[in-house]
């Protein structure tokens, strides 16, 4: 079998099957795992699929399909290693004692891991697995902001949650989003967590994106802002290059961890 018949198989049986690993992959085809890895990693940075711990599955959204929205278990396997060096980036710019503001989302749930070696921090958030994360850090002032809960992300949203955050403001807001584009901007499938997302915004002094390049280019159902509301983005080092130019030219800070 040619390279090129090896790869278009590959994305057939992510494409049939939904979820495939390397181990399977490697025996279906007949090579190594090392060269499915490799494999994996080229159809992903084509756009083809999205690489998870040991595997593959097909991109979260289709060009058809915006509302679609993955559970948290499901992006919890995608591109673990980069979202931990996103999560470690972004807890360097942390300092003792700053409130901040934590959306629902596995990046950020990798990033509350990470906070435990800061003092005295003010952690605001609407995700209650990261709240219940946060509070085996007894220096930490922990509030979790109410509402309905959605399971699927585990994020606490609606009126409840949008009258809350008007009262408080934040030093720093880590904002995980489904879709980041330059021209249609920040998305989310739900809208009741794009209307939170957007009250977060206007109580932050500082707004910072925290999103894997999977999530460059796409669009989902709800919108929550503009790009030009972040001040800092924090991606991993598969970004395409044009997409950082472009970041770059709207002065916002971009990190590629």
């Amino acid at each position: 079998m040619f390279a090129e018949e090896r790869l278009q198989r590959i994305v057939e049986l992510v494409n049939r099957q939904g979820k495939v690993t390397v181990a399977g992959l490697s025996e279906a085809l007949g090579v190594s795992p090392v060269t499915i890895r490799r494999d994996l990693e080229g159809l992903e940075q084509k756009g083809l699929l999205m690489r998870t711990h040991g595997g593959a599955m097909p991109l979260q959204n289709s060009p058809f399909d915006v509302a679609r929205e993955m559970s948290f278990d499901e992006k919890g396997e995608a591109l673990v290693a980069e979202k931990e060096r996103i999560a470690e980036a972004a807890a360097q710019l942390v300092h003792d004692g700053e409130a901040v503001l934590l959306t629902p989302g596995t990046t950020n749930m990798f990033l509350s891991q990470k906070l435990a070696a800061k003092k005295e921090l003010t952690v605001v958030t609407n995700a209650a697995n990261i709240a219940v994360q946060l509070s085996r850090v007894t220096d930490f002032d922990v509030i979790l902001i109410g509402g309905k809960l959605r399971p699927k992300s585990f994020a606490l949203v609606g009126p409840m949650a949008d009258h809350a955050l008007r009262g408080i403001r934040v030093d720093k807001l880590f904002l995980g989003v489904d879709g980041f584009d330059i021209e249609e901007g920040l998305t989310t499938p739900n809208v009741w967590e794009a209307s939170v997302n957007a009250q977060m915004i206007a109580i932050a002094k500082q707004v910072i994106l925290v999103a894997d390049h999977s999530k460059f280019g796409k669009v989902t159902f709800s919108r929550i802002a503009g790009l030009d509301v972040v001040h800092t983005i924090i991606s991993d080092r598969l970004l395409p290059d044009a997409a950082c130019e472009r970041i770059r030219g709207m002065d916002i800070e971009l990190i590629l961890a």
